[in-house]
């Protein structure tokens, strides 16, 4: 009877020095990829939250002068104006000096 060829069994043992290498290349890949990604993530971030901020800024401006433009096209603003620079106003369509305005005369 002829005998089978034994299988050659061979055991990895995990020894300390492949762990520290493992180790080593975790530290590695995590210094050289890992890290300046998030920098890289941190500053996106912090560069789109000033946009924003920027944004609202311009939304809360542009809300502002629309108020403003909507007064000014109103008869109180345009009256308003009249009495500031001629001191003149309109009452019931006909054109009267205002009392306040203090007339000079030489």
């Amino acid at each position: 009877m002829e005998e089978s060829p034994k299988k050659i069994v061979r055991t990895i043992r995990f020894k300390l020095v492949h762990f520290v290498l493992v180790l080593i290349a975790c530290v590695i890949v995590l210094l050289v990829v890992l890290i300046p990604q998030r920098l890289r993530i941190r500053s996106a971030q912090d560069e789109y939250n000033a946009r924003v901020d920027v944004l609202n800024q311009t939304k809360r401006t542009y809300a502002q002068e629309r108020e403003n433009l909507q007064f000014m096209r109103t008869d109180t603003y345009k009256i308003q104006q009249g009495m500031i620079k001629y001191g003149w106003h309109y009452q019931e369509d006909k054109l009267i000096q205002d009392d306040s305005v203090a007339t000079i005369t030489e």
